[in-house]
């Protein structure tokens, strides 16, 4: 199974993501997934500027995601998967992709998300997503950084 996390973060590549979670999941390419981002040949550059050296980068839209992992594309590698909201990792797993688990990062407040913990917001569509995705068997975390505890998100979502 090329994926070895999952994560919802609105600001999709940064600081923490190259310097701290690539390491502690050894990730081998970052898969950010984003339908409008994908289109955006400025701010895919910008992004692929802060990749670090050894690691592979793709801003791909969600139909060559799945495209890309059905034709095993990425079967030799460790994936990091970046999404924006949780909507976009159910379509993947409803396709057929195999994710071990989903962390939450950054979800800012705004668009109608109430906060439920300190980095994360979530409208009532994202709490539904999140419970789909669980229902399938897929633990659903917050973790802000890789040396944070792991928090099961049920708790937040009562």
């Amino acid at each position: 199974m090329p994926v070895v996390l999952a994560r919802v973060d609105q600001r999709l590549i940064h600081g923490l993501i190259v310097n701290q979670w690539a390491q502690s999941l050894k990730a081998k390419r970052f898969m950010v997934v984003d339908d409008v981002v994908s289109q955006n040949e400025d701010l895919k550059a910008s992004m692929r500027m802060s990749k670090p050296s050894g690691t592979g980068m793709s801003i791909i839209n969600t139909e060559k995601a799945i495209t890309n992992f059905k034709n095993g594309n990425y079967d030799a590698q460790r994936v990091f998967v970046l999404v924006k909201e949780p909507s976009k990792l159910l379509e993947l797993i409803d396709a057929g992709i195999e994710i071990p688990k989903v962390n939450l990062g950054i979800m800012f407040a705004e668009n109608g998300r109430t906060p439920v913990t300190k980095f994360i917001a979530l409208n009532d569509e994202e709490k539904a997503d999140i419970k789909k995705i669980q229902e399938k068997g897929i633990p659903v975390t917050v973790q802000y950084v890789p040396a944070d505890p792991e928090e099961d998100i049920t708790k937040y979502l009562k």
